[in-house]
């Protein structure tokens, strides 16, 4: 009875044998299997490679460029404030009536104002701020200028250009365009609007 249970058993195992269903290739196979596939799995490893360093190269110039966006707009912001700050003290300067000029100790605080004056804009040049003076024989240029008025003026022959307040720029971007006036020989056409 012993030998009968002995050879179910080993009859059950060699019919589990995993070499004659195929389920397990031979060394043979197995070797020349190896064999082809560190090659593609070396190429496919590499390419995974390179895709993941040119990942991590866009993720880090995207980073980059929106770092500099928000310091460019947090330093536009600061310089527009500056720009108020410019007009109060350019308005102040031109405001100052004729009894405060002559009285005594008025060369200390006019010094003192002028020296505020160019601080600031020594600020706003070291920023890389430019101003927008334009003189009165300059072309209106709609990018720079802001036309806040228009004169006719028959005596003239080309049209001329009245600064009212500069304009700012920082690089290529306009903070403030120059408001100017426009005097010219005769009235500018106005382009009709079509319904």
């Amino acid at each position: 009875m012993a030998k009968a249970k002995k050879k179910k058993k080993n009859e059950k195992m060699e019919s589990q044998n995993p070499l004659e269903e195929g389920v397990v290739e031979t060394p043979d196979e197995a070797a020349a299997q190896e064999a082809q596939e560190p090659e593609e799995t070396l190429e496919f490893w590499k390419d995974k490679c390179l895709r993941a360093q040119a990942d991590n190269q866009n993720m880090r110039r995207r980073m980059m460029d929106d770092t500099e966006e928000r310091v460019r707009l947090r330093l536009e912001a600061l310089l527009n404030d500056l720009i108020r700050v410019a007009d109060y003290m350019e308005a102040a300067l031109g405001s100052i009536p004729e009894g405060v000029k002559k009285a005594e100790q008025a060369d200390a605080f006019l010094a003192g104002m002028s020296a505020i004056q160019q601080a600031l804009e020594g600020v706003m040049l070291g920023h890389g701020m430019t101003f927008l003076t334009p003189s009165s024989d300059s072309e209106f240029n709609p990018e720079e200028h802001e036309a806040v008025e228009n004169l006719v003026d028959a005596e003239l022959e080309n049209p001329r250009l009245e600064l009212l307040s500069r304009g700012y720029r920082m690089g290529k971007r306009i903070l403030r365009p120059a408001k100017v006036k426009i005097v010219g020989p005769s009235a500018p056409e106005v382009p009709e609007k079509s319904e």
